[in-house]
């Protein structure tokens, strides 16, 4: 084996005092790329909350495909005293799984002066020796960075209206949003005012529940806000749609073949069986 692999056996222990001097000094400023620094992993600090959870699966596809030559350096960001792992946590799990799970010693990339923002943002930019983010793991990483002012609002409103929006791992629990890409497109469609109605009328209608708040609920909610923003009102709409189940609309609406309009229409004749009626106005 390498020296690198020797590096990883019986270093179970932190490093002796005379390793300080690894510690970057407090003026440097961040700039890219970094200075290469060898560092123990009792000296690292990982599970951030804008990083994906290290998966057992890909830990294990490293440890059989492990070659030296081809390592590439775990990113580091050096904060607050802390040496904040940013991009490497699989790796990381890799080597002290290879080193009957104590600590080791490997080369990292250590920036200094970065905030926990810009570390957000390296992270969700960063593609080196994973698999692609998914739109949940990379909208959460945008989240954590603050650098997309879309993300932040469509968050900021879901909140202000009482829901979650589920960026980790969802829950199922009432109030809780777990569609990333579909309640991005409907802010984009509704703009913020329209966006904020649209959850204050699911809200006031169905209470949160999960079935309320699926992907093509809310599609067929932004549709039908938009069509009818002028003509709906609103207590009349949770009024009657209160009495109708969530799992009815989703079901008559997978029997629609029109997929762009199924589920606005769905609401639609349900929001019109309790009164007085909307015109059809959905276009084609």
């Amino acid at each position: 084996m390498s020296n690198f692999l020797g590096s990883l056996q019986r270093k179970h222990s932190p490093p002796k005092t005379a390793q300080q001097s690894l510690f970057p000094p407090a003026e440097v400023e961040y700039s890219n790329p970094g200075s290469i620094r060898t560092l123990s992993t009792s000296q690292l600090t990982s599970g951030l909350p804008y990083q994906r959870t290290v998966k057992q699966q890909r830990v294990d596809e490293i440890v059989r495909g492990w070659n030296d030559r081809k390592l590439t350096p775990v990113m580091v960001s050096f904060r607050d005293g802390k040496f904040n792992v940013v991009d490497g946590q699989n790796r990381i799990a890799a080597m002290r799984q290879m080193a009957g799970g104590g600590d080791v010693i490997g080369p990292c990339i250590v920036h200094t002066g970065m905030t926990y923002e810009e570390e957000a943002d390296m992270y969700a930019k960063l593609d080196t020796d994973k698999a692609p983010l998914t739109p949940r793991q990379y909208t959460k990483a945008l989240v954590e960075a603050g650098t997309d002012a879309k993300v932040t609002e469509v968050k900021r409103l879901a909140e202000e209206v009482g829901f979650t929006w589920a960026l980790t791992e969802p829950t199922g629990e009432p109030f809780e949003i777990a569609p990333v890409r579909t309640l991005i497109n409907t802010y984009q469609l509704l703009g913020g005012e329209g966006f904020t109605r649209m959850l204050s009328l699911l809200a006031g209608a169905w209470l949160g529940t999960p079935n309320s708040l699926k992907a093509s609920m809310l599609s067929g909610m932004a549709l039908f806000i938009k069509t009818y923003e002028t003509e709906l009102h609103d207590r009349t709409f949770i009024r009657r749609m209160s009495l109708v189940s969530p799992d009815e609309i989703i079901r008559l609406g997978r029997i629609e073949t029109d997929v762009g309009l199924r589920f606005a229409r769905i609401i639609l004749d349900k929001y019109n069986g309790g009164g007085a009626e909307l015109p059809y106005r959905f276009k084609r």
